[in-house]
């Protein structure tokens, strides 16, 4: 069966994610996992490798505590992950009336869940961590190594999320964007919201097609071409219209290739307050 994951940690973006995915596998029929990586770090991290050290022998008594706090530590992390994955599965269950399997990893959060994701999966993660969240950051660091580095489709949340109704797709003319059209037609998850085709670039004719295309698969489309900068465009666009999610291919070529190499995603991420959804 084909999943939802919902990455969970104890960020302010975790009730948008939890509404996120739930909304995912209603409208797909997929299974629902919350899936949580334990990557706190043990209280010998910064203390380097010290079996080695002369002298050091008489201190057993030190390394004995400090491995039963360890394990303490450990334990503690285990309670809370346990008690919070519990406390979004009833909270999914009365209102949405879905049950939700669980995934506990410890480790590395992108080395795990990397290992963990399917092709066809949709992952769903928070715009920020618990950890960004407690720095005051708009964007957190693995948010964008994220969708660089799975596999599968990523839907990204911020800290309210409400079911769109209407989508942007930004359009470029590629192999990967005639599959996206496919996929958009066909799809549960969008094929019954209003598509908004964006062109952004220097041939506004190339709108025409996809266009005919999503239109007599039964989709509500509106075609619109603009000329500049990509980000700028496809953010205002979304405000001028009040669009409730992005739709971005994972494309390998043009202006909006740009996109996934470093300075049009952190300004996506820093200015949009709407969920992105990146197809792999």
């Amino acid at each position: 069966m084909k999943r939802v994951i919902a990455c969970i940690d104890s960020s302010p973006c975790i009730q948008a994610l939890a509404e996120a995915a739930a909304w995912i596998a209603k409208k797909t029929h997929r299974e629902l996992v919350l899936l949580q990586i334990l990557d706190y770090y043990p209280a010998s991290y910064h203390l380097g490798e010290i079996s080695g050290v002369i002298g050091f022998e008489s201190n057993a008594m030190l390394l004995k505590e400090l491995a039963e706090l360890e394990q303490k530590q450990s334990d503690i992390a285990l309670d809370y992950s346990n008690n919070l994955l519990n406390h979004i599965s009833q909270m999914i269950k009365e209102k949405h009336g879905l049950d939700a399997t669980h995934i506990q990893e410890k480790g590395d959060f992108l080395e795990q869940s990397f290992s963990l994701l399917r092709e066809d999966d949709i992952a769903v993660i928070g715009r920020v961590g618990e950890r960004s969240a407690e720095k005051n950051k708009v964007l957190g660091s693995n948010v964008e190594n994220f969708i660089r580095g799975a596999n599968c489709t990523v839907m990204t949340v911020g800290e309210t999320f409400k079911p769109p109704t209407r989508f942007i797709f930004a359009y470029e003319y590629s192999p990967t964007c005639s599959k996206m059209l496919k996929r958009i037609a066909q799809t549960d998850l969008l094929r019954l919201l209003q598509c908004h085709l964006l062109y952004v670039g220097d041939h506004p004719e190339i709108l025409e097609e996809p266009g005919q295309y999503l239109a007599n698969a039964g989709l509500d489309v509106v075609t619109e071409y603009r000329y500049g900068d990509v980000a700028e465009n496809i953010l205002g666009y979304q405000r001028e219209h009040g669009i409730q999610l992005i739709v971005m291919g994972a494309f390998s070529h043009s202006k909006i290739h740009q996109f996934f190499l470093g300075s049009i995603t952190t300004s996506i991420f820093r200015n949009v307050d709407v969920p992105l959804l990146v197809a792999k």
